[in-house]
């Protein structure tokens, strides 16, 4: 089966600028399927204690909750990976992000020229376009927003 995906849009917020800042959040053509995924943050202070609330969402007249709501302790999965829908989104992140390291996170945190491969995608997903919202919590409070938006199709006949 083909798969493809091509993100289409990406937002990144900063809920308190004290705390943390983004330097870049941006998508980056690379030809006309193909667009990869760049994000500069800086942590201006350490951050010890972190949760990550996941969602993601399909496109059906708006956007609609489809694979569920989940919150990790980000710094606990860090160090034992056991979260298994998690657990998907960050092996496509790890190659290339520096946020595979444990906690404490300080300094500036990059992901650089992201692009999903989705041959190796062992969740049934059906074609259409999706929102993944990530919403960062470091002692307790919601710091950043950060939203990618993307198109999956799959072509169940060409292989």
């Amino acid at each position: 089966m083909a798969a493809t995906v091509k993100f289409t849009n990406a937002v990144c917020e900063s809920k308190n600028k004290t705390w943390i800042t983004f330097d870049r959040c941006r998508l980056r053509a690379i030809n006309r399927n193909k667009t990869v995924l760049n994000v500069e943050v800086n942590f201006l202070h350490p951050v010890h204690s972190a949760n990550l609330n996941f969602r993601m969402q399909k496109r059906a007249n708006g956007y609609k909750p489809w694979l569920g709501e989940y919150t990790v302790d980000f710094c606990a999965f860090m160090r034992k990976s056991n979260h298994p829908v998690f657990r998907i989104v960050f092996d496509i992140l790890k190659d290339f992000s520096t946020l595979n390291h444990t906690c404490p996170y300080v300094g500036k945190q990059i992901v650089k020229d992201l692009y999903w491969d989705a041959k190796g995608l062992q969740l049934p997903l059906p074609s259409g376009d999706y929102a993944v919202l990530l919403t960062w919590i470091f002692d307790k409070k919601p710091q950043a927003l950060t939203n990618f938006y993307f198109t999956f199709h799959q072509d169940l006949f060409n292989e």
